[in-house]
């Protein structure tokens, strides 16, 4: 009989141990390096009360065999095999499998597709299928000859003996998922927090750290929350040191994989990833991953902590890195560790770009940001603040000077929407509108460049959805406007911003308006904003991106009365004037191409100068910035290795 794996529906508690497991174990036990290639040959199908995992059954008489014209398909080992050199894509295979277990799937965005199956690991150095080792609950089990007798035999004894009729032991899935509800960080009263811009969630203190680690289920050390963090944090592992009392080895355990772990902790939108991803949330809710990683840090730091590298030899090479925010910083940190000599530029007073200067600091207190600005000078990291490049810094001399370049400058572009009376006094734009308030709230010096609006006793509206928009309403409500409305032209459920901090604007007294389009911007006498107006829209049918566009309803116009008009759109590419005549292509866009043919997946079309983050990619989040400046790192080693290898 042939080999194949069984799953136990009873015991499966749908944590995608085994998807992470398998594709692991196809990538040499490591992550793949592109999200395209998380291309597991077993999937978990999730049910509103069970789930279950659906793999290829390796079946005694194969369609998918019989059906190959290329023989890529057999028989081999109790096991059908497929030989991928041999698949010429046609499809039949996958068309004849009952059980949907073959997939077409492409090695390369260039590559065609060719069909990929469950293989049991026959190729992995253990022998044994990774889905099976890695179970929590011992769902999935290998199935053979002797397997199948041994289930046989249990199922009869049990039926001669009555048991299929009486309650049987706790399960394993019980027992695992039996876990105490979420508490997470708890947060100051609404009405005390809206006076002030201090934090506004307390950090754990041990006790509730012991508590909420100890929820955590431990799926596997290679976890679906490590995959859904783009650092692939090591998630189960630091929880668990935790939950031992082991704060020093977490936090190093926290630093190896993340380059601003305290930071991360308390603005990732952990919802959408980590903590979205964890099996808990649908039962008793999430493991509070963030809350714990920020623990975690701030006590081994408050401890006299510092994170420990290994012993570095010191290499002949210096970079240079444009911007100070989480993807210049990701990329200083890798290659100081590597004992690369770096100067990091950047036009602000501290690190942190828009960490700093964008994110308010309720959300984000910033001495964190100077705290571990400390951490990288002791690393050896020279700062250059206040240095501006096309006006401090001649950035054709940066090319000349050092070895590499690598831009991490973010996107500063503002996005208007278009409408008549725009430019009328009173309407401003998000970025800098939040900048002027930090600055402020730092005790620097007003800014021509940022000017600080006054709001007390106006009447602001703010448009967006985003995480940019709610940090703009809580601000305003900070600063004491009379009233603080949030428009947005779609429903509640498809706004793209964290819900928690809907839920803070909420109760701090924002009021919400959804489903209004702006039409237009009303004037005073003086020219000043006086309302916007607004058109109610339905949702309509999904567009290419899968979410459902806005529908005007016609004759349904009114008029918001503002004092104040803050658009907050997002942000776009800013022009960067000095790069011109390097060379360096850029998109329609105004983003920075990088990788192609022959060249690190974070290098520009000139050799020397890399890019990663939101200058690339357009506005995205602080660890996927963070992401690529680190591997902007790795490319710039490798290519200072195959320098000496000449």
């Amino acid at each position: 009989m042939n080999k194949f794996i069984v799953a136990d529906a009873m015991e499966c508690i749908g944590c995608h141990a085994c998807e992470v497991a398998c594709v692991s174990a196809h990538h040499q036990d490591a992550w793949p390096q592109n999200r395209r290639d998380f291309t597991p040959r077993i999937h978990v199908v999730l049910g509103r009360d069970a789930s279950n995992a659906a793999t290829c059954r390796h079946c005694n008489d194969a369609p998918c065999v019989a059906s190959c014209p290329t023989h890529a398909l057999r028989f081999d080992d109790n096991s059908v095999q497929l030989n991928q050199t041999l698949c010429i894509g046609c499809k039949n295979c996958a068309i004849a499998c009952p059980f949907g277990a073959i997939e077409m799937v492409a090695g390369s965005e260039d590559a065609p597709a060719l069909a990929q199956k469950c293989d049991l690991c026959r190729e992995h150095v253990t022998g044994k299928p990774a889905c099976v080792a890695n179970c929590p609950t011992r769902a999935l089990r290998l199935m053979d000859d002797d397997g199948l007798r041994q289930l046989q035999r249990e199922r009869q004894i049990r039926a001669a003996q009555g048991q299929l009729l009486q309650a049987g032991p706790r399960s394993r899935r019980e027992t695992l998922l039996d876990k105490a509800p979420r508490k997470g960080a708890e947060k100051l009263p609404a009405e005390v927090r809206k006076g002030h811009f201090q934090e506004i969630y307390y950090g754990l203190d041990p006790q509730a750290a012991e508590f909420e680690s100890s929820r955590c289920l431990y799926c596997a050390q290679k976890a679906w929350c490590n995959w859904t963090c783009p650092l692939h944090n090591h998630i189960p592992d630091f929880i668990r040191l935790a939950n031992e009392g082991k704060i020093i080895e977490a936090a190093e355990l926290c630093n190896q994989s993340s380059s601003l772990p305290e930071i991360c902790g308390r603005v990732c939108p952990q919802d959408r990833l980590c903590e979205g991803a964890c099996t808990m949330k649908s039962r008793n809710g999430a493991v509070a991953i963030g809350n714990l990683e920020r623990y975690i840090t701030d006590t081994a730091l408050s401890m006299g902590w510092r994170p420990r590298a290994p012993d570095v030899v010191s290499r002949a090479e210096r970079v240079a890195v444009i911007g100070a925010g989480p993807a210049g910083l990701g990329c200083a940190d890798i290659l100081a560790r590597a004992g690369v000599k770096v100067d990091v530029f950047d036009r602000h007073p501290e690190i942190g770009g828009l960490l700093t200067f964008g994110i308010p600091p309720f959300k984000l207190d910033k001495t964190v940001l100077s705290a571990r600005r400390e951490i990288f000078s002791e690393m050896g990291i020279q700062f250059h603040l206040n240095q501006e490049v096309g006006r401090d810094v001649a950035f054709d001399s940066l090319v000349a000077d050092y070895d590499a370049v690598f831009l991490g400058v973010g996107t500063y572009g503002l996005m208007s929407a278009g409408l008549e009376g725009e430019e009328a006094p009173g309407v401003i734009q998000a970025l800098p509108f939040l900048i002027a308030s930090t600055r402020e709230v730092m005790g620097l010096a007003e800014s021509p460049e940022y000017p600080l609006t006054e709001l007390s006793g106006k009447r602001v509206v703010v448009l967006g959805g985003g995480d940019t928009a709610m940090d703009c309403l809580r601000t305003a409500i900070r600063r004491g406007a009379q009233s603080v409305t949030c428009a947005y032209r779609r429903d509640e459920l498809s706004m793209p911003g964290s819900k928690k901090e809907v839920v803070n604007a909420r109760e701090e007294g924002v009021e919400f308006l959804f489903n209004v389009q702006p039409q237009y911007i009303s004037r005073n006498r003086k020219g000043q904003v006086s309302a916007v107006g607004l058109m109610r829209t339905e949702m309509g049918e999904p567009g290419p991106d899968g979410r459902r566009r806005p529908r005007p309803v016609p004759g349904s116009e009114f008029e918001l009365p503002a004092d104040v008009l803050v658009m907050a759109f997002g942000f776009q590419s800013h022009e960067m004037p000095w790069l011109r005549g390097q060379g360096v292509q850029l998109d329609r866009w105004g983003q920075i191409r990088t990788g192609g043919e022959g060249r690190g997946a974070t290098q520009t079309s000139h050799d020397k100068i890399f890019a990663g983050g939101d200058a690339v990619t357009g506005a995205d989040l602080v660890v996927t910035a963070m992401v690529a400046g680190r591997q902007a790192a790795r490319d710039m080693l490798a290519q200072f290795e195959k320098k000496e290898g000449l």
